[in-house]
């Protein structure tokens, strides 16, 4: 084998190469599509920043109450108490945006939750009604019930 042909070899090899990951490329792009049909990406990704924003809300709520406690403490009685801030609904103050996202959270659960309860409610008198009935026609009839039935 010349050092020609030893070349030509290894450029075709690599260009093959190229072409394969290009063409695996694809296939897992066009796989990945196939996998995404369907799904409500969009909304779940909304719905995990939301998530994110309100843990990192939160998180920062609590550091901020932990320092001011830490000051009240390090100040003593001599300092002017400051009230911390506590989860509770604030009374006529202007909600942020993350209070109003967190309150459609949380009524959109309770909404959920409640019509969930009334559909299993609803079975459950819907499957009553079926093992009522079902008795009802399984009583036996009256034998003179049954001849004028006939009639």
């Amino acid at each position: 084998p010349n050092q020609k042909a030893v070349a030509a070899a290894d450029k075709k090899a690599a260009a093959q190469a190229v072409k394969d990951a290009a063409a695996q490329a694809q296939l897992e792009r066009q796989e990945a599509a196939e996998w995404a049909k369907g799904a409500n990406n969009r909304a779940a990704s909304k719905a995990e920043s939301a998530a994110q924003k309100a843990d990192e809300a939160a998180r920062k709520r609590r550091e901020k109450a932990a320092l001011l406690a830490e000051e009240e403490a390090n100040l003593g009685a001599g300092g002017k108490a400051k009230k911390t801030p506590t989860l509770s609904k604030s009374k006529g103050k202007k909600k942020d945006d993350l209070s109003l996202l967190e309150d459609a959270l949380v009524s959109g659960a309770e909404k959920k939750m409640k019509a969930k309860k009334q559909a299993e409610r609803e079975k459950a008198e819907k499957l009553k009604a079926q093992q009522a009935n079902k008795k009802e026609e399984e009583k036996p009839m009256d034998p003179l019930l049954a001849n004028t039935e006939d009639m």
